[in-house]
């Protein structure tokens, strides 16, 4: 049988707000649009995993039953949001320890594929470091830089290989994912009321609308229009087109 691929996503700036070394469950705040993106990636077949470097451990600042309480708590939320997670991953080791867990090494990958049956090689990852792109570029998979998070600065600063997509957030980040699993799986990919239930404007996070001609998606709140091609919507922002209200 064959793997399948899957999607994973770092913690902290890209999934919840980054708020240095978080210790405290009820401290989580979701980054708009996260919940919905991982709803979407759900509604895709693809496993959703975080894996997350938490060396506040190895260095002191909260223990090891914290970092399992937060991404509890995370799990949480998400599902009060319908969102699912198949699993979390975190290293809580010290830079200088030198493991194989801790990003950019891809040890938490790894573990990840063996438990869940993931092909690394057809996987995605979204994170807002650039060591979040170098893990999974490692293993031949495919990197997301969100903008959230450390995201901008990271960008700023970039050496080394790029990153396959910037998105502006993991909203955008699942919406260039969809695009990319279209193009391999067009007839499951196309236009249904379970996917248009599910997507929002990537840019205010509002309502859309079908054009009458079933050719695009309105935001009337921001007057764009996501283009669908070949049955597959384009919800990425430079890719709109101006809405001149017909519809």
């Amino acid at each position: 049988m064959a793997l399948r691929g899957g999607v994973f996503l770092d913690r902290d700036g890209t999934i919840i707000l980054e708020k240095g070394y978080l210790s405290d469950p009820q401290a989580i705040e979701l980054i708009p649009g996260a919940a919905r993106a991982i709803r979407l990636i759900n509604r895709l077949g693809l496993p959703v995993v975080v894996v997350s470097n938490q060396s506040g451990v190895a260095r002191g600042y909260f223990p090891v039953s914290s970092v399992e309480e937060i991404n509890r708590q995370l799990s949480f939320m998400l599902k009060q949001e319908r969102a699912s997670l198949d699993g979390v991953y975190y290293c809580p080791h010290h830079p200088d320890d030198g493991c194989t867990c801790r990003k950019p090494e891809p040890g938490m990958l790894q573990v990840a594929a063996g438990e869940l049956g993931i092909d690394l090689s057809r996987s995605y990852m979204a994170g807002d470091m650039a060591s979040d792109i170098e893990t999974i570029q490692r293993v031949g998979g495919q990197g997301i830089l969100v903008l959230t998070g450390y995201g901008v600065e990271e960008l700023e600063t970039w050496q080394g290989d790029q990153p396959d997509f910037v998105a502006q957030d993991l909203l955008e980040a699942s919406y260039w994912i969809l695009l990319q699993e279209g193009r391999k799986r067009r007839k499951e990919m196309a236009i249904k009321k379970e996917l248009l239930d599910i997507l929002a404007c990537p840019k205010c996070k509002g309502d859309i609308v079908l054009t009458k001609k079933k050719d695009g998606l309105i935001c009337k709140s921001c007057n764009l229009v996501y283009p669908i091609k070949d049955d597959i919507p384009v919800m990425l922002i430079d890719e709109a087109l101006p809405y001149k209200g017909k519809d």
